[in-house]
């Protein structure tokens, strides 16, 4: 049978398109289906997350979820689990805010189950969105590889102990950080959600400003001239103070080196205009944290002094972006200010 040359290479796309879509990992584990979908809850490595997952379950089948989270790569510095489409002129530096493996058990016998694993979806960051090809990005078979490992291994009575324990943890971080939106104020009033045209004037090009700046650099953007406090730390004894109706920027160079500028928050509603999706009185904790992972964001909770006897809690997030430090705080649960430094807090 002969085949025209333009067949040929038909035949040829339709084979690796098939390959492509159909990569997955598939073997037999010589236990019983019921053993094994309890164990695969514990797997776990340095890019998992211990958080409750979603199941299918049948007599015969059984189906859940292996989420990968914050994986980084830089250069020469590749994450092990994915080999990432790029567009064309994309940067090396991307980062894959999670990675969702599709784990299927079907029952063979009372003591055999075939498992079949394969990428199901990529998610990158809104950075590198733009830039990777999450349809076209490939597993690189480890994670596959891991799990089979684990499952094969895996003896319950190991880290049954340890893994109440993290459960504990898991359930005690959700209930510390909650995510869910406020839809009232402390009296009942409902939040209204507001765009500030000041906060789009400061931050028109949606990132953060960068410093080295001046107080002109934000008299220009913010069009209203600033009130000169006195400083004794600061440079020529003054620092920069802007006052809105809802909210206070000021700026100031400090005589140690130290530049930042600061806006607080005072508002009952939800107010955006700020950068990266950020928004006063509604972005939590969590979500700042998860935002800004591929910056290394850490939270943690601290205490602040609001007279001379008395202090109350306050939830940070802090992260380096480019040579910027930044630092946000969750005074009522939610975002009420944002510190921009050229030195670490």
């Amino acid at each position: 049978m002969k085949i025209k040359l333009h067949q040929l290479f038909i035949w040829i796309f339709i084979l690796n398109f098939s390959l492509f879509f159909g990569q997955k990992a598939e073997f037999n584990v010589p236990k019983d289906i019921e053993t094994l979908q309890n164990s695969v809850f514990y797997f776990q490595n340095d890019f998992t997350k211990d958080e409750p997952k979603a199941a299918a379950a049948s007599d015969k089948d059984f189906s859940t979820t292996i989420d990968l989270y914050n994986l980084k790569f830089n250069g020469a510095s590749k994450n092990p689990y994915l080999n990432l489409a790029l567009k064309s002129g994309a940067r090396s530096e991307q980062f894959i805010q999670q990675a969702i493996w599709m784990v299927n058990m079907k029952k063979m016998s009372s003591k055999s189950t075939k498992v079949t694993i394969y990428l199901e979806k990529v998610i990158p960051d809104s950075w590198s969105k733009k830039e990777v090809d999450a349809k076209l990005t490939k597993s690189t078979g480890k994670v596959e590889q891991e799990i089979k490992e684990f499952l094969l291994n895996y003896k319950p009575s190991e880290p049954a102990a340890g893994a109440e324990v993290a459960d504990a943890a898991s359930f005690e971080a959700e209930t510390t950080y909650s995510d869910a939106p406020t839809v009232a104020t402390a009296d009942g009033t409902p939040k209204q959600k507001k765009t500030s045209k000041y906060l789009q004037n400061l931050f028109g090009k949606k990132q953060f400003i960068a410093l080295p700046a001046s107080s002109d650099t934000f008299t220009k953007l913010l069009k209203t001239d600033p009130s000169q406090p006195e400083c004794k730390g600061c440079k020529n004894g003054k620092y920069s103070n802007w006052d809105f109706d809802d909210f206070n920027m000021i700026y100031a160079h400090m005589n140690d080196g130290q530049e930042y500028y600061a806006i607080q928050y005072y508002g009952n509603d939800m107010v955006s205009g700020l950068p990266y999706g950020l928004v006063f009185n509604d972005s939590s904790p969590s979500e700042a944290k998860q935002k800004f992972a591929r910056y290394n964001a850490q939270l943690y909770q601290t205490t602040v002094d609001t007279d001379e006897n008395t202090s109350r809690a306050l939830t940070v997030v802090t992260f380096k972006m480019n040579s910027s430090f930044v630092r946000l705080e969750f005074g009522n649960e939610y975002l009420t200010r944002l510190v921009i430094s050229n030195k670490e807090f």
